[in-house]
């Protein structure tokens, strides 16, 4: 093979996929399974209930799609910024409380799914992942977005935030950093909701 048809395959190889490409890969639920070919695993869905990952997922560094939905997670390793080639992450259904700020390392992140936890406000990094276009954050008791979402003024298109009792002056702020986004809620009051001041 020539320097130039060895580098194309490089290139090939490591390249992203697009959503229809991913959607050709198998889903692999088994870690074992997976760690047989570990750079041949673009999707992963876990099976069953763990507190974190193991260490030797790490190794799975060509995922591009990770599914840990209704694992019953305490929390999501401060490794995950090693999976560089992450586009859409799932961790929805859990009993996370914060994400770590190396989820800024996901450059590549497109989708952030994170309802149904208990995640009080997003890591300070998430401003930059400038390829984020979604996130579904709804059902978390998320008031207030960090400063540095305003990167994503222009790239994020939603974020979905329903059922979460949002007071009308923390909606205009969000609003006032994310003009460009679709910001979906149930409603929005300025009552007595047993929160702080």
């Amino acid at each position: 093979m020539t320097c130039c048809g060895l580098f194309f395959c490089l290139t090939a190889f490591s390249q992203l996929l697009t959503k229809e490409q991913l959607d050709q890969y198998p889903i692999y639920t088994s870690l074992e399974e997976a760690l047989q070919n570990p750079t041949e695993v673009y999707r992963f869905k876990w099976k069953g209930k763990i507190d974190s990952l193991p260490e030797n997922f790490f190794l799975l560094t060509n995922l591009q799609e990770l599914n840990l939905s209704k694992c019953r997670l305490l929390s999501v390793n401060q490794q995950i910024g090693e999976l560089k080639k992450l586009q859409y992450l799932n961790v929805a259904r859990n009993r996370l409380v914060s994400l770590p700020e190396t989820i800024g390392q996901l450059t590549h992140l497109k989708y952030l799914i994170i309802n149904r936890n208990m995640i009080g406000c997003l890591p300070e990094s998430i401003g930059a992942l400038h390829e984020l276009i979604y996130i579904d954050a709804w059902d978390n008791p998320m008031y207030e977005l960090p400063e540095s979402i305003v990167n994503l003024q222009n790239t994020l298109k939603t974020i979905d935030l329903r059922q979460i009792a949002l007071h009308n002056d923390e909606l205009d702020k969000m609003e006032k950093m994310l003009p460009n986004t679709d910001i979906k809620i149930t409603s929005t009051c300025d009552c007595n909701d047993g929160r702080d001041d």
